[in-house]
């Protein structure tokens, strides 16, 4: 299985390894990053993985199998990674990365429903064996009013009002239950091919993002990450899609401001000095070169954040 994990170097270099370190990979997928960061840390250092897919979690522990006295490994969302370390009497870290990216076989699988590519079942959960909200579920029974809000809120698609009463529509002679049905449904209002694409992939992101309730858990997440940083100690997240990547700046530029008064306060009264430093002003974007060899990294966009 190929596997090109997305802006390594530079996030290794925002991530600013030693050896001996502690470092927390919320988002483990096949272990790309992983594997450059046990490098990184040495045989003195510790690793903790997180993922909620366990087909990833056993195929990431065979890649990472010669670093096994290093490594912890956890079936579990990353917004429980502060209580997962505590139990194993971990409080501080030196580094933390998320990647929040597909990994390769969630698009690669049909049977998983992430893909317009090939045929497969309404699916789209991370976690098949704890989480039981399938995107069939969603197109199948949610009224219509919330389906119109999360394909213009999630998938940030202007259609998204005429393909909600489509869908509603078309649910009534037939309930959805694979990925070309919903592709076809959007076919029947794009005249264009490419058109039809790009409005399908938004309407897939859209049911990902809610079946999985993504944006939620990114935004529930980032103040405890934070909070378990050591001085000095970094976070790195890399996004891929503008809703995620807005968050993480609005959270970044939220903790590391000086001053916490209220803006109807004209003169600081709270004497606040930050803790933290923002250290990408603007993220980091993979170079032309990267995206030609992965194309799928053409959308990433990294931000990190140091505490001091």
């Amino acid at each position: 299985m190929n596997h090109k994990p997305v802006l390594l170097q530079e996030t290794l270099t925002q991530l600013n390894l030693r050896k001996g370190e502690v470092v927390v990979d919320g988002t483990l997928g096949l272990g790309g990053h992983g594997k450059a960061i046990l490098k990184a840390i040495g045989s003195a250092g510790k690793y903790y993985g997180f993922d909620l897919d366990i087909d990833n979690l056993t195929e990431a522990k065979k890649r990472l199998k010669e670093f096994s006295a290093q490594t912890n490994f956890f079936h579990d969302n990353f917004v429980h990674c502060h209580d997962r370390l505590h139990e194993e009497g971990i409080d501080q870290v030196d580094a933390i990365l998320l990647d929040l990216g597909l990994s390769s076989p969630h698009i690669d699988d049909p049977s998983r429903g992430f893909s317009l590519q090939e045929d497969g079942p309404l699916d789209m959960r991370f976690d098949r064996q704890s989480n039981t909200l399938t995107a069939a579920q969603i197109v199948n029974t949610w009224p219509e009013s919330d389906l119109k809000k999360i394909i213009y809120e999630y998938g940030e698609e202007r259609y998204a009002p005429k393909i909600a009463r489509l869908i509603v529509e078309q649910r009534k002679e037939k309930p959805f239950t694979v990925t070309s049905e919903l592709v076809d449904l959007v076919g029947t209002i794009m005249k264009s091919s490419t058109d039809k694409r790009k409005v399908a992939t938004r309407v897939f992101q859209a049911l990902r993002i809610a079946v999985n309730q993504e944006l939620e858990v990114l935004e529930k997440v980032i103040p405890p990450l934070l909070s378990l940083l050591k001085s000095g100690g970094r976070l790195v997240i890399i996004s891929y899609h503008s809703l995620e990547d807005r968050l993480v700046k609005r959270a970044f530029k939220k903790v590391a401001r000086a001053c916490i008064c209220p803006p109807q306060v004209l003169q600081c009264e709270c004497s606040g000095k930050t803790s933290f430093q923002i250290l990408t002003k603007k993220p980091i974007v993979p170079f032309d070169s990267e995206i030609q060899e992965n194309p799928r990294s053409r959308s990433a966009k990294l931000r990190a954040i140091k505490k001091i």
